[in-house]
């Protein structure tokens, strides 16, 4: 049996990062731009954006821009993940601030688009407390993608696995990402890359791609690249997907899969936002 290699073209947006607000807001506006053109020039190939504070800048600053990503939303060819306002830091919250930061996103995405995502994303947060599963579950998502910490920084017994925060807390079924959540060039070693870790009776993976660290989105290139693939290998079929198209392949083998329990830690030690002080100031 062949391995699927699901290919999702996303873009990585941090609003403040190292730049001004106004930065962050022109790379949205010109990512989901691309986005769009990518998808129209394109009929097979598919989209995945997160973050209700994205489509929210579009929105406000180019309605016509929302058009044409509702539009892509109801063909099926652009994936609303996350759902969330923001791909937040996971770790330095306190529990208002989780369920409002939820709460806003669930508000925005059922208001605009009738439905909330039963995937939540958040591949560069710096750790993952182990109250989330218990807000997640609480807001109908049953899926998880992170990527922090890496296999060199935490050891996990497989790349798919069950998790709850509390022995007795609710449980999520999570994606651990392999290597990088954007990637310039997709050639064989990169889909082979994603293969590690599998747990025995998971014949289905997830490989990222995107252009840049900061927004852009798939390229022609990439796009060209994988198409060429799909059926370059014996063992492996490639195809454009999404992070709710995989879970919804492996859903049938949950209950076999491996169950982690606790934290998810740790990542960049040193790092404000794992700081214990820091957190207890947050937190008085």
């Amino acid at each position: 049996m062949k391995t699927v290699v699901h290919v999702v073209f996303h873009a990585h947006l941090d609003p403040i990062w190292l730049w001004p607000w106004t930065a962050g807001v022109d790379e949205a506006l010109a990512t989901c731009r691309s986005a769009c053109e990518r998808l129209d020039a394109n009929p097979d190939a598919v989209f995945t954006q997160g973050e209700a504070w994205v489509y929210d800048v579009v929105e406000r600053c180019d309605p016509a821009l929302f058009a044409r990503i509702r539009e892509q939303v109801a063909a099926g060819r652009w994936d609303v993940t996350g759902g969330w306002w923001i791909q937040p830091d996971c770790n330095v919250p306190g529990e208002r601030g989780f369920r409002q930061q939820i709460a806003l996103g669930k508000s925005y995405f059922e208001s605009r688009f009738g439905c909330f995502p039963e995937v939540a994303f958040n591949v560069d947060s710096f750790g993952h407390a182990a109250t989330l599963p218990q807000f997640m579950s609480e807001a109908g998502q049953k899926y998880y993608v992170m990527m922090r910490p890496q296999e060199h920084e935490m050891k996990l017994p497989a790349r798919v696995f069950r998790w709850r925060g509390y022995a007795d807390g609710p449980e999520i079924l999570v994606f651990r990402i392999r290597s990088t959540y954007v990637r310039r060039e997709l050639r064989e070693e990169h889909y082979r890359d994603c293969l590690a870790d599998l747990p025995g009776g998971v014949n289905h993976t997830m490989c990222f791609a995107g252009l840049g660290d900061h927004g852009g989105g798939p390229t022609e290139r990439l796009i060209q690249q994988v198409r060429a693939a799909r059926n370059a290998y014996p063992d492996l079929e490639i195809r454009f997907s999404s992070p709710a198209r995989f879970f919804a392949a492996i859903e049938a083998v949950r209950d076999r899969l491996p169950l982690v329990v606790g934290e998810l830690q740790h990542h960049a030690i040193g790092c404000y936002t794992i700081h214990r002080p820091v957190k207890l100031g947050c937190r008085r």
